[in-house]
C-alpha cells in the first residue's frame, strides 16, 4: 500500500469504494423493507396461490424487526472477535438465503420464514454498516458518507416498489438477490478497520491501512496517535495476554460488564441511541415503507392511485436523501434533527386532523392535493433529517472499545421499535382510526426529542477520538500527558 499525500485524491476514492460496499448491502436490506407493499397487495388478488389473513399480512411485514434482535445478538461479539469485514460478509448469507427461499415460498408459512432469514441479515449489518463507514473514513466527509446508510435504504425501498410496478414479487426478489450478490463481490476487496486492528494490538498493520485510507499530513498522524495512545492505555490495564483460569475470566468478565455499565462514555451513548431509533421508528420510516398503498388508500382516498404515488413518494425520499449528504455537511446534527422532527410533528398533526375533519364532514372542500401535500412534507421531514441523523451518530458517539458491543445493544431499539410500529399500525387504525394512531405516534416522536434535546452532543467535524473523550470526561491536555516523548509507539 502506497503513502498518498494529503490532499490526494485516492484516500476519497478508496473510501468512496469501501462506503459504495456498505451502500449497495443496504440497498438490498431496502428492498427488505418496501417489498411487503408490492408482496401483500399481491397476495390478495384472487390469482394468488398463496392466500393470507389480515393477520398474517402484519406478520409478513413485521416479522423483519423481531429477526433484527436475533441479528443484534449475532454480530456483537463477531465484530469484536472476527473483526468488520469478516463480519461483514457473513451478513450476506442470510440475506441471501431469504430471498431464494421467498421465491420457492408456497405457503405464508414459508413467506414469513424468508423474511426471518432477511429480518437476521438486517440485525446484523444495523450496527455494523454505521461502525465501518465511522471507522474508516475522513471526519470531514464521514458525515456524509454516514448518511449513504439511509439514501441506500431509500434507494432499495424505491427500487423494490418501482420493481413491483412491472414485475411479480417473485420476479422482483431475483432481480433484488442481485444486489445482494454484486455487494458480497465489493467487500470481498475491503481491508480490514484500522481502528479495530489498533484494538487488537496490531499496530503497525493498522497504521498501515489508516494511512492507504486516509491519506499521510501531520492531522492524519496525529489522529492516528491519540488513536493507538487510547488503546495502549486501556490495554495495560486488560487481561490479554494473562495465563488466568476460565473461571477467573469469567468472574472479571462479570466485573467488567458491572463497570462498563457505569461508564458514562458507555451508557450516555446507550440512551442516546435507544431514543434516537425509537423516535426514527414511531417517525413512521419502515410503517409508510411497507404499508405505502394501504396508508395512501385510507389519506386520500380509494379513488387516489395508490401505485403512482407510492412511486412517486419515493422518488421524493430519494431526492431528499441527496439533499441529506448535503446538510450533512453543511448543518450542525442537533439542528438538522430537531428542525426536521418539528416539520414530522406539523406532518402528524396536519393528517390526523384532515382525516379526523374528513371523517367527520368538517371540512369546507375536499381536494386531494391537500392530504397529498400533507404526505409529501411528511417525506421530506423524515428523510432529510430524521432518517439520515441516527444511522450517523451511532457511528460517532461510541468509544472504540465498546464500540461493537454498545452498537448491538443500542440497535436492540431499532429492532424491537421497528416490529413494534410495524406491527401495531394495521392493528391500531382498526381499533382506534388513523386519525388517533397519528397522534400517538406524535406523542412518542415529542417524548423522544425532549429527551434528545438535554442529552445529544455536538459531533460534526469532530474525530472520533474527541467524541471519546467528550463521554469520558478527557480533556485534548489530559491525552496529551499519556503520549510518548518522542512521539513514537511502539508495540
Amino acid at each position: 500500500m502506497e503513502k498518498v499525500n494529503e490532499n490526494g485524491y485516492k484516500p476519497f476514492v478508496r473510501q468512496c469504494f469501501l462506503t459504495a460496499s456498505v451502500a449497495l448491502n443496504i440497498i438490498g436490506h431496502g428492498c427488505v423493507i418496501g417489498f411487503p407493499a408490492i408482496l401483500i397487495p399481491a397476495l390478495r388478488l384472487p390469482e394468488s396461490g398463496i392466500k393470507a389473513s389480515a393477520s398474517e399480512e402484519s406478520w409478513i411485514a413485521s416479522i423483519v424487526g423481531f429477526a433484527l434482535i436475533m441479528g443484534n445478538f449475532i454480530i456483537t461479539p463477531l465484530m469484536d472477535t472476527l473483526g468488520r469485514k469478516k463480519s461483514h460478509l457473513l451478513t450476506i448469507l442470510p440475506i441471501f438465503t431469504g430471498w431464494f427461499t421467498l421465491l420457492m415460498a408456497e405457503s405464508v408459512t414459508w413467506l414469513i420464514i424468508a423474511r426471518f432469514l432477511q429480518g437476521i441479515a438486517m440485525g446484523m449489518l444495523g450496527p455494523l454498516g454505521s461502525i465501518i463507514i465511522g471507522e474508516m473514513t475522513d471526519p470531514r466527509n464521514r458525515g456524509a458518507f454516514l448518511t449513504c446508510v439511509s439514501l441506500s435504504l431509500t434507494i432499495g425501498v424505491l427500487f423494490s416498489h418501482s420493481l413491483g410496478t412491472f414485475f411479480s414479487w417473485q420476479q422482483s426478489a431475483l432481480i433484488c438477490s442481485f444486489i445482494t450478490f454484486t455487494s458480497l463481490l465489493l467487500i470481498m476487496y475491503n481491508p480490514e478497520s484500522p481502528s479495530w486492528l489498533i484494538a487488537k494490538g496490531k499496530y503497525e498493520k493498522g497504521e498501515e491501512v489508516f494511512f492507504w485510507l486516509r491519506g499521510r499530513s501531520p492531522k492524519q498522524e496525529a489522529e492516528l496517535d491519540d488513536m493507538i495512545a487510547a488503546q495502549k492505555s486501556l490495554r495495560k490495564s486488560s487481561i490479554i495476554g494473562q495465563k488466568v483460569t476460565f473461571g477467573v475470566r469469567v468472574r472479571r468478565f462479570c466485573i467488567y460488564l458491572n463497570e462498563t455499565f457505569r461508564k458514562p462514555e458507555f451508557y450516555k451513548p446507550i440512551i442516546i441511541m435507544f431514543v434516537l431509533y425509537t423516535m426514527f421508528q414511531f417517525a413512521g420510516i419502515n410503517v409508510i415503507s411497507s404499508y405505502a398503498m394501504d396508508i395512501i388508500d385510507q389519506v386520500v382516498g380509494p379513488e387516489a392511485n395508490a401505485k403512482f404515488l407510492m412511486v412517486l413518494l419515493d422518488v421524493e425520499r430519494l431526492i431528499c436523501n441527496l439533499l441529506a449528504v448535503f446538510l450533512m455537511k453543511t448543518m450542525k446534527r442537533r439542528t438538522l434533527l430537531f428542525s426536521s422532527s418539528a416539520i414530522c410533528v406539523f406532518s402528524y398533526l396536519g393528517k390526523s386532523y384532515y382525516i379526523y375533519a374528513r371523517d367527520n364532514n368538517a371540512l369546507p372542500f375536499t381536494s386531494q392535493w391537500i392530504p397529498i401535500s400533507l404526505i409529501g412534507l411528511y417525506m421530506f421531514s423524515l428523510t432529510v433529517g430524521i432518517s439520515s441523523i441516527p444511522f450517523t451518530i451511532s457511528g460517532e458517539i461510541f468509544p472504540l472499545e465498546y464500540r461493537g458491543f454498545g452498537g448491538g445493544i443500542s440497535v436492540l431499539a431499532l429492532s424491537f421499535n421497528f416490529f413494534v410500529a410495524v406491527k401495531s399500525f394495521p392493528v391500531l387504525t382498526s381499533a382506534v382510526g388513523l386519525s388517533i394512531t397519528y397522534l400517538m405516534y406524535t406523542a412518542v416522536v415529542v417524548v423522544c426529542l425532549s429527551i434528545l434535546y438535554f442529552m445529544l452532543p455536538e459531533t460534526k467535524d469532530r474525530t472520533l477520538q474527541e467524541i471519546e473523550d467528550s463521554f469520558r470526561g478527557v480533556s485534548a491536555a489530559d491525552r496529551k500527558c499519556v503520549e510518548p516523548l518522542n512521539g513514537t509507539h511502539n508495540a
